[in-house]
């Protein structure tokens, strides 16, 4: 009878269930779950969701807040967190479940960039290839500019495999196409047959185990 839980999951360092012994507001909650998540791989991202199951009564929804339906909220993590804005803090009730988004991730690949990896889109859904480009430090010398691919991913798990000019997209002969969130730009070395030959499948096993970079 006096349990008291509160689920926090997603961007936490310590994930699971927390029991909260009397009056605690959100901003209290992260740090009892070992703060934001710290690893490469599992950086926070923009919003926190609360869910409430018996909904949220009297609810002033303010700046930085917005409602997802009649039991959950989304609130601006960086609003709650830096601008010490009240409103956002509001008080978490037993049974409450705390969700940290996790940020979004765009991927280069391939020996034909100084630095491949992950980079995080911090404040944006998504990038161009020349800003992707720009966050791996650049394209290598011997880098084949006419064999780039995208690989984005389908909410069905399938993958689209889309040949970009590179060289074209430089001299502005061509539109700069927009990655989204988990697309992979896969760039590869023109001193490789094998690697301009590369099956989807492998770069997407091969982007499964980079380090996650801030840009």
């Amino acid at each position: 009878f006096q349990a008291r839980p509160v689920s926090i999951v997603g961007a936490v360092e310590r994930p699971g269930l927390s029991q909260i012994p009397g009056p605690r507001s959100l901003g209290e909650m992260i740090p009892m779950a070992g703060g934001l998540a710290k690893r490469n791989t599992a950086a926070a991202g923009k919003s926190v969701y609360i869910t409430r199951p018996a909904g949220f009564r009297n609810l002033k929804v303010v700046p930085g807040m917005k409602e997802m339906g009649p039991n959950k909220i989304s609130i601006d993590l960086k609003d709650l967190l830096y601008t010490q804005a009240d409103d956002l803090n509001i008080p978490i009730k037993p049974h409450d479940i705390i969700a940290v988004s996790k940020a979004d991730v765009i991927y280069v690949a391939g020996n034909g960039v100084r630095k491949p990896g992950g980079f995080i889109l911090e404040d944006r859904d998504s990038v161009t290839v020349v800003q992707a480009l720009a966050m791996a430090e650049g394209l290598a010398p011997n880098a084949a500019k006419r064999q780039a691919r995208i690989i984005h991913t389908k909410p069905d798990g399938n993958h689209v495999e889309t040949y970009v000019d590179i060289e074209k997209i430089i001299k502005d002969k061509a539109p700069d196409p927009v990655l989204a969130a988990n697309d992979i730009l896969y760039v590869p070395n023109s001193a490789s047959k094998a690697a301009a030959k590369k099956t989807v499948q492998a770069i997407v096993q091969t982007v499964s185990g980079f380090l996650v970079f801030h840009p």
